[in-house]
């Protein structure tokens, strides 16, 4: 579709050169935006001459986004001189903003000033792709581009999809307020929160809400099925591969439908990024610091609250390393080493552990040897072997497993437990089998088999201790298994093989694909073909290490006692603490030795009385110097005074008076 740049505003001109350097256009390649630009008039000067009952202002409303929010429902995304700001700010409704001033609107910092939005708004192509940071104003530019199409094009069907409930709950609930405060409110057919948000107005035209279901992994189905002339994605980052997909199929019936995909970057490489990158969308890029309201204390806040990453992901709106990527990519490139396997061998002075994950045939069962030197505290990936024999794999896999036990002589052996439970059994019996044979007895390696191999549940809790209390804890298996190693490589103390590209692609395809309403994250490996068996196996490898050799597995907890030498701290009068200008507590006297006699409890006190104090539980000869309490006399046995009620129950049961 050609466009006529004389008829169109500059921006359309620097959208165009933006474009051919982005794109590395050669000569010879084509503008494949579909698109007719921003007109220098939206309703050209000969048209209303022609038509003197025309309305101007209403005509341009109804071809100009922009000015239609102004005109129907008071909404502002212009205000350079701060017009806008000021009647506001004298009708009291500036709500949240600073009072108004010349000086802030003449720089453009009026809150209504929002050039980017109306860029964004007023574009005609029909793919539009808005890369944001937060609070740049995402949500209220699909507010307005929603109720433009809804009010002004008949039978129109726009369709909405978020990836949370939360999401649609809040932009249909925008989309109300602007109703509500305009004079559209009689246009409005129809606005039902259930099963889904909709809104249907008079002239035909309606929008649906949808969640997606990535978090449940629904993949958009319940969007299939649907038509639309309009479609928007909100938070399009956090949506699959498959959400996306299965969505764009409702604009397949409408050859000139358009597509609004708005997102802050999570990082991820999938659809929101190809979008940005595509040669059909036109992207719109605003880091958050386009916000008028932006000043150093927001960048001094934001930089402060978020780590680096999410700094460059939620302010920037560059994508960065993955947010939902389990390892991050330069911790990866940074474990990266020049060595191969065959490299390794068993060195005096090194620890070693084994993880195996269990599998079947088909996949594998899946070994791993790490190794670590305490020269440098690093730990290294030293061996490497996955057992598909189709006959007797497991029983392969347990002999393969004791041929390592005794080339490394590990610490402990880490199994998966889910697939591997009888495997174990027959490993520990091996241990139990060579304790028993005279020729390698207890000193032998595969006797260490009896006691070194675990099973770690991937499905269960696991009990670690705190490292300051040293009191247990117990954690979800699976999250410490995985949080265990990311931390190895967090702090640079790992390395593998550079050339081991398959492990490489399973670190960086290893994402969160849902956590649970408790915040027990679900990990998937996006690569199925790749998987993360050998990535399990190194985990265990990894968290055998933590749970056998540091205070988080075995406390290292001291017997010995020893007598402070530091002497009781006592105030002087003056200074003791006081509370709203009291008078300082005197603290009473008290005897040399011993608590303060009048502090008892009241069973020792004579209670101000003359009369000779009862004998009570604490009252004892020596007991204010520290004496230990007397034992009890021992009773004996003898006759009862005649005439004492002993007497008399003695003689009743003899039948006397």
């Amino acid at each position: 579709m050609s466009i006529d740049l004389t008829k169109c505003i500059p921006d359309c001109r620097e959208c165009i050169k933006h474009y051919i350097k982005k794109h590395s256009l050669q000569k010879g390649e084509t503008f494949k935006i579909v698109c007719t630009g921003i007109p220098l008039d939206f309703v050209p000067k000969d048209v209303l001459a022609a038509n003197p009952d025309l309305d101007e202002d209403t005509a341009v409303s109804l071809v100009d986004p922009v000015a239609w929010a102004s005109r129907y429902l008071d909404w502002y995304c212009l205000d350079p001189v701060g017009e806008v700001w000021k009647r506001k700010t004298d009708e009291g409704l500036i709500g949240e903003f600073e009072p108004y001033t010349f000086e802030q609107a003449a720089l453009g910092k009026s809150p209504y000033h929002r050039p980017y939005q109306a860029l964004a708004l007023r574009c005609t192509a029909r793919r539009r792709v808005l890369r944001e940071g937060r609070q740049v104003g995402k949500s209220a530019a699909i507010c307005v581009n929603i109720l433009y199409h809804l009010f002004t094009k008949s039978n129109f069907n726009i369709v909405l999809v978020a990836p949370f409930q939360s999401q649609i709950d809040l932009l249909f609930e925008a989309m109300n307020e602007l109703i509500q405060g305009s004079t559209l409110t009689r246009s409005v057919a129809r606005y039902v929160k259930s099963p889904n948000y909709k809104v249907e107005i008079n002239n035909g035209s309606s929008v649906i809400g949808f969640t997606a279901g990535t978090k449940s992994g629904h993949e958009a189905g319940v969007v299939r099925g649907q038509s639309a002339h309009l479609l928007i994605f909100d938070e399009a980052d956090m949506l699959s591969r498959k959400d996306l997909e299965s969505a764009l199929a409702t604009v397949a019936n409408f050859p000139r439908a358009r597509i609004w995909i708005s997102s802050t970057p999570t990082g991820k490489r999938e659809k929101f990024w190809e979008a940005c990158y595509s040669k059909l969308y036109r992207e719109f890029f605003y880091p958050s610091m386009v916000n008028p309201n932006w000043s150093q204390d927001l960048e001094d806040y934001f930089r402060g609250e978020y780590t680096e990453e999410g700094y460059n992901h939620e302010i920037l709106a560059i994508f960065g390393d993955q947010e939902e990527g389990v390892f991050k990519n330069k911790y990866i490139t940074a474990a990266q080493d020049d060595y191969e396997y065959e490299d390794h061998q068993p060195q005096v002075g090194w620890l070693y552990t084994i993880g195996v994950d269990w599998n079947d045939y088909k996949i594998g069962t899946t070994i791993c040897v790490i190794g670590w030197n305490p020269a440098d505290g690093k730990f290294f990936v030293v061996y490497k072997e996955i057992i598909t024999t189709q006959n007797l794999t497991q029983l392969v896999a347990c002999q393969r497993i004791a041929d390592l036990n005794r080339k490394w002589n590990p610490i402990s052996i880490y199994v998966d437990k889910g697939y591997g439970t009888p495997q174990v059994e027959i490993l520990r019996k091996y241990g139990l089998d060579a304790i028993s044979d005279k020729n390698r007895g207890p000193g032998h390696a595969d006797a260490a088999l009896l006691k070194i191999v675990k099973a770690y549940d991937f499905g269960g809790a696991i009990e670690t201790f705190d490292p300051f209390t040293k009191q247990p804890i117990r954690k979800p298996a699976k999250p410490f298994l995985v949080e265990n190693a990311v931390r190895r490589f967090e702090s640079y103390n790992i390395k593998y093989p550079k050339s081991d590209k398959k492990f490489t692609a399973a670190l960086q395809g290893y994402i969160i694909k849902r956590v649970s309403p408790t915040g027990q994250p679900t990990y998937f490996e996006q690569n199925e073909k790749i998987g993360d068996h050998f990535l399990d196996a190194v985990n265990l490898g990894l968290v055998a290490f933590t749970l056998e050799r540091s205070d988080f597995g075995k406390p290292k907890i001291h017997s010995s006692i020893h007598i402070s030498n530091t002497p009781l701290i006592r105030f002087p009068i003056e200074q003791t603490p006081t509370l709203f200008g009291e008078e300082p507590m005197v603290p009473k006297k008290r005897e040399k030795f011993g608590p303060n006699r009048a502090e008892l409890p009241d069973s020792i006190k004579n209670n101000g009385t003359t009369e000779k104090p009862k004998p009570a539980l604490w009252a004892w000869p020596g007991f204010m110097r520290d004496a230990p309490k007397p034992l009890p006399k021992r009773r004996t046995k003898t006759r009862p005074i005649v005439g004492s009620r002993w007497d008399g129950r003695i003689n009743s049961r003899k039948g006397r008076t």
